[in-house]
C-alpha cells in the first residue's frame, strides 16, 4: 500500500451541519479483505481519522482472521487505533476488548473471523455496541443499481419487493436489510475504490452509495422549539428577498403547532405551515421553503402535498396559499387555481390588506 503524503481534507461547511448529529456515534466500517492492499484504501482510512476528530467513534473490521495487515496499515496513516488479537468469534471477550479501546478514545480493527461482511458475528457486534451505522465497503464496484442509476436510499422493508431485472446485487441489498432486521439503524454499501467515498456518502444527504435503513430517512415532522433557531436562518434569505413574511421567534412559538419540516437524515431541509381558519373551514399554506440546494427534487410537491392532506384531516373544504412571487408553482405546478381575495376568510384578508402585500391568492376545493 502507498503511504499517505498528506492529509485529506474536507469542505467544513458541510461537517459542521453534520458534527452534532454524529458526535458520540458508533459507526462500524467494515473493510472487505480484498481491500486491505489497495491504495484507494488510504483516502477511507484518513477520512475515518477525520471522522474521529469530529467525535465520531469508528470501528474498523476486516474479513478474515487476520487483522493485523490492516492494523498497519492505520499506524501508516498515524490513525488513533489499537489491534484486537482475537477475531470476533471470541464472543463476549472480544466485543469487552473492543469497547475498552473506544472508551480510551482509540479506533478498534478486529477481524470478522469469517469472510462474509455480513456474517451474524458482524453484524450482531455491531447491535451490542450500538452502532448508529453499520458500513461496507466493496471489492469490484458492487454498489446496487436499480435501471443503471444507484439506488441511494431504500427502506429495509421495500427491499423484498424489488423484483425489477436491472436491480443488480440485489442479494447484498438482502443482507443489508436482515441487517437492520437485526437492530442496526443504518446499513450503507460503498464502492471502497471510489476516492473519499466515505465523506461524500457520510456528508451529504443524497450520498454515493446505498443506503438501507430501518427508520425514515426522508419524513416530514412537526416543528419542535429547538429547531425554531434553524428554520429562521433557512428562511432568512427569502424574507431578506419579500419573497416569505418576516417571522420572529416568538411569531414561531405561538403557532408552533402549525408548522411542519422536512428532513433528510434528521437534517432540516424544508419546511411549510397549515394555518386552520374553521369558522371559515379553510386553511391557509403558509411559509413553504425548500434549502437552495435541495431545489428541483420534488421537495416543495411533497410539503404541499402533505398540506393538503392535514387541511383533509382538520376537515376544511378549500386550502389556499398567498404568495406574489411563486406564481408560477402554485399556478402551473401545483395545479391551484386563483382566486380573488373574497374567498379568504374575513379575518386573513384584513391582515393581508394591512400588510401592503400585493400577494395573489391561490387555492383547491378539497370537497
Amino acid at each position: 500500500m502507498n503511504e499517505p503524503t498528506a492529509q485529506k481534507t474536507i469542505n467544513p461547511r458541510s461537517v459542521l451541519e453534520y458534527v452534532p448529529y454524529f458526535r458520540d456515534k458508533i459507526f462500524v466500517v467494515h473493510v472487505e479483505s480484498n481491500l486491505v492492499n489497495c491504495p484507494e484504501l488510504v483516502d477511507a482510512l484518513l477520512d475515518l481519522d477525520v471522522l474521529q476528530e469530529i467525535g465520531v467513534r469508528p470501528v474498523l473490521m476486516v474479513d478474515g482472521n487476520d487483522a493485523e495487515t490492516l492494523y498497519k496499515h492505520t499506524q501508516s496513516c498515524e490513525m488513533r487505533t489499537a489491534l484486537v488479537e482475537v477475531p470476533l468469534k471470541g464472543g463476549q471477550l472480544v466485543q469487552e476488548r473492543v469497547r475498552e479501546i473506544l472508551s480510551r478514545h482509540q479506533i478498534p480493527v478486529v477481524a470478522s473471523g469469517k469472510s462474509d461482511c455480513f456474517a451474524h458475528e458482524a453484524i450482531n457486534t455491531a447491535f451490542a455496541l450500538g452502532a448508529a451505522k453499520y458500513i461496507v465497503l466493496l471489492d469490484n464496484h458492487r454498489v446496487p443499481s436499480l435501471n443503471g442509476h444507484p439506488i441511494a436510499a431504500i427502506l429495509e422493508s421495500e427491499v423484498a419487493t424489488l423484483s425489477d431485472p436491472s436491480l443488480t446485487h440485489q442479494e447484498l441489498l438482502k443482507q443489508a436489510a436482515e441487517a437492520c432486521r437485526m437492530g442496526i439503524p443504518r446499513v450503507h454499501l460503498l464502492d471502497g475504490k471510489m476516492r473519499g467515498v466515505l465523506v461524500d456518502e457520510l456528508f451529504s444527504e443524497e450520498g454515493v452509495g446505498t443506503m438501507v435503513h430501518t427508520d425514515s430517512y426522508r419524513e416530514i415532522r412537526q416543528l419542535r422549539e429547538d429547531d425554531i433557531p434553524e428554520l429562521l436562518s433557512m428562511i432568512a434569505r427569502s424574507v431578506v428577498d419579500s419573497k416569505l413574511v418576516d417571522r420572529s421567534y416568538e411569531d414561531i412559538v405561538k403557532q408552533i403547532d402549525n408548522y411542519y419540516v422536512l428532513t433528510l437524515d434528521d437534517s432540516i431541509v424544508g419546511c411549510v405551515a397549515v394555518y386552520p381558519y374553521p369558522d371559515h373551514h379553510s386553511a391557509e399554506l403558509g411559509c413553504l421553503y425548500i434549502k437552495h440546494r435541495h431545489e428541483g427534487r420534488g421537495y416543495g410537491k411533497n410539503l404541499c402535498e402533505f398540506a393538503k392532506n392535514k387541511a383533509i384531516e382538520m376537515d376544511m373544504d378549500f386550502i389556499f396559499a398567498l404568495s406574489q412571487s411563486a406564481v408560477h408553482y402554485f399556478r402551473d405546478r401545483m395545479h391551484y387555481a386563483e382566486f380573488s381575495r373574497d374567498f379568504l376568510p374575513p379575518e386573513r384578508r384584513r391582515s393581508l390588506e394591512l400588510s401592503g402585500r400585493k400577494s395573489g391568492v391561490f387555492g383547491l376545493q378539497l370537497r
